[in-house]
């Protein structure tokens, strides 16, 4: 199947919405066939199916890199999560190897509060502090105090 999720996003007009990106890392890998899976994703799923009975998933990639988009047509919330192996030695299915970049597409703002609220409760403590900052910038060529401020924007309340 691949990019079909996607390409019914962009059918529905939800990729010109304005987005927001997220820098994470996740907590713990799920091994699929052929890819590693990130708790970030279960748990975007499992919110936006909340919101959305018509949910639909889809992901591409492979051990290294994968991506996985998750589409809530009726919410008219679109997302996107970027998983990338951030060290090219050892295995991939750790997670403290891997950094992902997380897109929101939508114009409701409490759909990006909650997903980013969901991310940070998969750490006891906050999820900046268990960023390797370092990863997501050589590897999404971002400044993390931009990252930062993106963040703290959306889990202040």
């Amino acid at each position: 199947m691949g990019k079909q999720v996607f390409y019914q996003a962009e059918s529905l007009g939800l990729t010109k919405l304005p987005f927001t990106t997220l820098y994470a890392q996740p907590r713990h890998m799920r091994t699929l066939a052929s890819k590693f899976k990130p708790d970030i994703v279960d748990r975007i799923r499992d919110l936006m199916k909340q919101y959305d009975s018509s949910f639909i998933e889809d992901s591409t990639g492979g051990g290294r890199n994968s991506t996985f988009y998750l589409l809530a047509p009726q919410a008219n919330l679109y997302v996107e999560v970027n998983d990338r192996m951030a060290t090219a030695t050892g295995p991939g299915w750790t997670a403290h190897k891997r950094v992902s970049q997380i897109k929101i597409f939508s114009n409701n703002k409490s759909y990006i509060r909650e997903i980013a609220h969901i991310l940070n409760k998969i750490w006891d403590n906050e999820i900046l502090k268990h960023i390797n900052w370092e990863k997501i910038e050589k590897k999404y060529d971002v400044k993390r105090e931009d990252a930062i401020i993106v963040w703290k924007n959306f889990i202040a309340n």
